[in-house]
Order: C-alpha cells, then structure tokens, then sequence
C-alpha cells in the first residue's frame, strides 16, 4: 500500500493499518494454539476476533484508498500506471 510520507493523514492512517495488521498476525497465532491445545469454544472466539480486525483492516485498506484518490490523485494514476 503506497502512502505520501509527508501527509499527516496518509501517516495517521498507514500507521493505524499496520496495527491492525500485526495485531490480526498475533491473534492468528493465538488461534494456531487454541486449535493444537483443544480447548472447548476457544477456537470459536478467536476466529470471532479475527472476524472483527479483518473487517477493521478492510476499512483501513479502503480509507487510505479513498483518502489517496481524493488528497493525492497525481500519486495514485501515477503508481497504478
């Protein structure tokens, strides 16, 4: 995902996205040992969790996509060509 390193909010934003996405990695491996130990029901909340910062990433993904479009329009016809 490419971002202008000089605009505040493409900064705000990509920054907010690469939480989601470590935290998703985290949750990921957290399901990963949930699975191997058994545990009743566990599983099932994680996935839930997943569920949630899955869609928070896809919102993310779509801000910083609509916010380049809008802020910085030379950039992304220039990157897409």
């Amino acid at each position: 995902m490419e971002i202008v390193e000089s605009c505040p909010e493409c900064r705000r934003l990509s920054g907010q996205y690469e939480t989601a996405t470590i935290e998703w990695f985290r949750v990921q491996g957290q399901l990963q040992i949930a699975e191997y130990s058994r545990a009743e029901g566990l599983s099932d909340r994680i996935v839930s969790e997943l569920t949630v910062i899955a869609k928070r990433r896809q919102m993310l993904r779509e801000k910083i996509e609509s916010h380049m479009q809008e802020m910085h329009p030379r950039t992304v016809t220039a990157s897409n060509s």
